[in-house]
Parts: structure tokens; sequence; C-alpha cells
């Protein structure tokens, strides 16, 4: 008789489990898709459209790791749900970058500092602090690094800013070093190398959005450096980026722009040219 129930019980759990399954099977879309992209696209600028076929994988594999299986409870979910949200920003933001990249800008910006032209720097994005951390080495490698120095690094991408406060790298991110900076600025921790703290001391990072409108609250900066963020944005939006950059520059301030990141002089800013490379002064 017991025995008899068990039976009776079990399968009825399995028949529940069984419907429970019917109603986990993911259904996305290409349109329930492009709205949470047009949703993002409205707030950080980002522009997945050339990049579509692969970003839609990776909104599947992001629902479905959070129990999510429709594009449409997504969109819901990160709307409520502003940890969801950043989880998302994080995956979708993720970027290559390593120490000393496109080294001819650092070197003119470097020159400008040394001069006493230049005490506070942005660099928007900062991705996980490498470019930040090139400046300083620059600088150090000089020989002087003045005690007024601020470089503030932003970035929407919550992990890459820890990262940044770490200061902890892998042998791939320093390998365009000079190995003398390697062994006088980095200290070896397992397989990582981490910045030296004196360094660490000229910086500080935090969450940032460019478009959004307190942006300017950030503070007033002589240099800025978004570079390779604008590849991610139609023209529209490039315009829109540099008009808010330049909301945080005085006149006279520099910014540099990476190599692909706009096909156009902006809007009250000269170009200037030292060599093959160019950037920016507001005028």
């Amino acid at each position: 008789m017991i025995l008899s129930w068990f039976r009776k019980d079990k399968k009825s759990e399995n028949k529940k489990e069984g419907c429970n399954t019917k109603q986990k099977v993911a259904r996305f879309n290409e349109e329930g898709a492009k709205r949470i992209l047009q949703k993002i696209k409205e707030e950080f600028g980002l522009d997945y459209e050339r990049q579509m076929s692969i970003t839609i994988k990776k909104l599947e594999r992001f629902a479905i790791k959070n129990e999510i299986f429709t594009f449409e409870e997504l969109f819901e979910a990160i709307k409520a749900s502003s940890r969801l949200k950043s989880e998302l920003i994080n995956l979708l933001t993720v970027g290559e970058t390593y120490f000393y990249r496109e080294l001819e800008q650092i070197e003119i910006l470097c020159g400008e500092v040394l001069s006493g032209r230049c005490s506070r720097i942005l660099s928007a994005p900062c991705s996980s602090g490498e470019e930040v951390y090139s400046i300083l080495l620059y600088l150090d490698e000089k020989g002087y690094i003045s005690p007024s120095l601020h470089i503030t690094g932003i970035d929407i991408n919550s992990d890459a800013l820890r990262q940044a406060e770490i200061g902890c790298y892998s042998k791939r991110s320093i390998s365009q070093l000079p190995q003398k900076i390697v062994q006088k600025s980095f200290t070896p921790k397992d397989s990582r190398f981490c910045i030296d703290t004196k360094l660490k001391s000229y910086t500080s990072f935090t969450y940032a959005n460019i478009f959004d409108p307190r942006f300017e609250e950030i503070g007033r900066f002589d240099a800025v450096l978004s570079r390779n963020m604008m590849i991610y944005f139609n023209d529209e939006q490039k315009r829109r980026a540099i008009e808010q950059l330049s909301s945080v520059m005085h006149t006279g301030s520099l910014l540099f722009l990476g190599h692909a990141d706009i096909s156009f002089t902006p809007k009250g800013f000269k170009k200037l040219q030292k060599g093959r490379t160019s950037y920016y002064q507001k005028q």
C-alpha cells in the first residue's frame, strides 16, 4: 500500500517536472533582441548593428545562464534589476587592451604633462586601467611625476573598473613594455604582474556613462583620452559623445581619439598633427 502510494506520487512528481521543463524551453527571437539592444544604445550609445548575429548569441547565453528563456523576459529583468543590467553591460563591453597601446599619443600627452601644461587627465573609457597606468609608467621612466598630476579613469564596465583598481595584469597585457619597466614597476604575483602602489596613488577609477545628463559633474580636465570607444557608435552618437567630452574640458584642453574612431574634425576643436599622429585641441 505504501509502495503503491510512493509510485503514484513519484509519477505525479515526474509529470510535474515534465511540465516545468516544457515551460523552460528557450524561445528567443531577433525582434526581442533588437528591442534590448535599442535600449542599450539609447542609454549607453553602444551600437551592435554590425555585430548583430554574434551579439544575439551573447544575449541568449546570458539569458539562459540567468534562467530567463525569452528576450521579452530579459528586457523586463534588466529594467527591474540594476545588477543584472550591469552584468549584461560587462559582458557586451569586454575589450582587449594592453600597455603602451598607440604609444605615440601617450608620448605627446606626457610631453604636455612634463611641460606643466597638463595635470588633470581623463581616460574615458579606461577599461581595466592599462591606458591610465601606461601614462604613469612613461612619466616615471622619464624621471618625474608631478605631485599635482591626477588621472581619472571611467567606464561602464564594473568588472573592468575592479581590475583597474587592483592593478594586476597578465603577461600578455604587459608584453609591449620594455623589460626594465616591468622589473622596476611590477611585482609578480601568482601568474599576474601587479603595478607599483606608488603609481596607483595618482589614479582614481569610477563608474560613469558619458551620455548621463549629469556627466559634467565629474569635473574639468586638461586632457581627455577616449580611444577606440566610438567604433561602436554611429556618426550622430559620435558627435554627441564628443559634445559630452567637450563639456568637461577647458579651452585649450587636448582630446586624443583612436585612429578609427571618427572620420571628421569635431565641432569646436582644432586638429593637430605631430608626425603621423593626430589629436585635437578645444577652441
